[in-house]
């Protein structure tokens, strides 16, 4: 292996709530789940990062952080 003791990651805004806002994307929670799951599984520490330039296009479309 790398020898890597933590992995940064990016949580994809659009992955989990894809219009935005309301209804959640219980596969892109999985998604998630599972990546977490498995960097713990081998002694590596997750740290997710909550945004990182990745808004839903609703939300875009409407004017993004602007509006």
């Amino acid at each position: 292996g790398l020898g890597a003791d933590a992995f940064r990651f990016s949580v994809s805004w659009p992955r989990v709530v894809p219009g935005g806002s309301g209804a959640v994307n219980a596969d892109g929670l999985d998604f998630y789940d599972r990546l977490v799951d498995e960097l713990c599984a081998h002694g590596i520490t997750p740290a997710p990062t909550l945004y990182h330039w990745d808004t839903p296009l609703p939300l875009e479309e409407a004017g993004g952080w602007l509006d």
